[in-house]
């Protein structure tokens, strides 16, 4: 009985790529550090935090929901080509699954708009929506289409957008005009373009042939946005140059994309390629800090003392620490949950 137990237990985790939620936490923490830094108020008290870990629950609740989602969708394809997943394996249910998946995604959706800042939930519910949306099409129609990469692109897009908002990011500022708006928007579009690749790499796991080749080398392409972005104009001032936190970023992303690709050769390493750039997520995340430790420079140098300036360090504090720590923690519970 406890092993029967256990396995189902198993089956759900499975379900869940549980393994690949840091990554989730990752991406929309990038856009609360820079929400935070452009904010049009500051909410220094610990409902700030508070928000914080609202939003991450949310966002995990709607990622679970959807994962769980994709495989009740994709359940006859899998008896056909992937009969030891949990649904074909009779570990559970398809209805249970349905069932599951969508209480986890509203259940997530309302979280992350309740733990929104007041006066920002507007915002914030559209663009759940539009992830919640976004992720309902890619489950159901994912299968044989070729525009299916771009919609899983969008909702690693809008996680750190749903971040920024919430934690109360200008939308009629100085921030959103010109090359500002360009700086903002270049982690999110980094974001899309590393999912739209892994998923066409994906593709091939349980599937004939190997990855495109140019779907490899876009790998190496996508976070030099990241490094360019502090440079625009009226984005940094030109004060610190290329800041060494996008530039060390961006070199952890390439060293760990080559060494996977060196220890995982295809078409056999498909999955494993796929797993390690899951995993650098947090990477980009990371690299793409560099226009928030310029902003929070000003607000560390602040009045000595001053709630401000002590909220600035916490915040600078955490900037490493998450993206790094969700890093390690793929890494530990991929060993225990597949990640795909």
């Amino acid at each position: 009985m406890a092993a029967g137990f256990f396995a189902k237990v198993r089956a759900w985790l499975v379900l869940t790529r549980g393994s690949n939620l840091p990554t989730v936490w990752s991406n929309l923490f990038a856009g609360w550090l820079l929400g935070y830094v452009y904010t049009d108020r500051f909410p220094y008290a610990f409902g700030l935090l508070i928000s914080l870990f609202g939003l991450l629950l949310g966002v995990s609740l709607i990622y679970v929901g959807g994962m769980i989602l994709n495989d009740a969708f994709d359940a006859r394809w899998d008896t056909e080509r992937r009969s030891a997943r949990p649904i074909p394996a009779g570990l559970v249910s398809a209805r249970a699954a349905f069932i599951v998946g969508g209480f986890a995604m509203l259940l997530g959706s309302w979280c992350t708009v309740a733990a929104s800042l007041g006066g920002h939930r507007g915002i914030t519910f559209v663009l759940v929506a539009l992830l919640v949306a976004a992720v309902l099409v890619y489950d159901r129609w994912h299968k044989g289409v070729s525009w299916a990469p771009a919609v899983m692109g969008l909702c690693r897009t809008l996680l750190p957008l749903i971040g920024f908002f919430a934690v109360g990011g200008l939308i009629d500022g100085p921030h959103f005009r010109g090359w500002p708006l360009v700086a903002l928007l270049a982690h999110p579009l980094v974001l899309w373009a590393l999912t739209y690749s892994i998923t066409l790499v994906a593709r091939h796991e349980a599937g004939p042939g190997t990855p495109p080749r140019w779907a490899e080398w876009l790998l190496y392409l996508v976070p030099v946005p990241l490094l360019l972005a502090p440079n625009l104009p009226h984005v940094t001032e030109g004060q610190y140059g290329l800041p060494k936190v996008a530039v060390f970023g961006c070199l952890l992303f390439w060293l760990w994309i080559l060494g996977s690709n060196r220890r995982h050769a295809l078409p056999a390493g498909v999955g494993r390629r796929v797993a390690d750039r899951l995993a650098a997520f947090p990477l980009v995340d990371y690299a793409a800090a560099g226009i928030f430790y310029y902003h929070a420079g000003f607000m560390v140098g602040g009045i000595e003392g001053s709630v401000e300036a002590g909220w600035a360090r916490l915040a600078v504090q955490l900037a490493w620490m998450v993206p790094f720590g969700s890093f390690v923690l793929t890494l530990i519970l991929r060993r225990f949950i597949p990640t795909t």
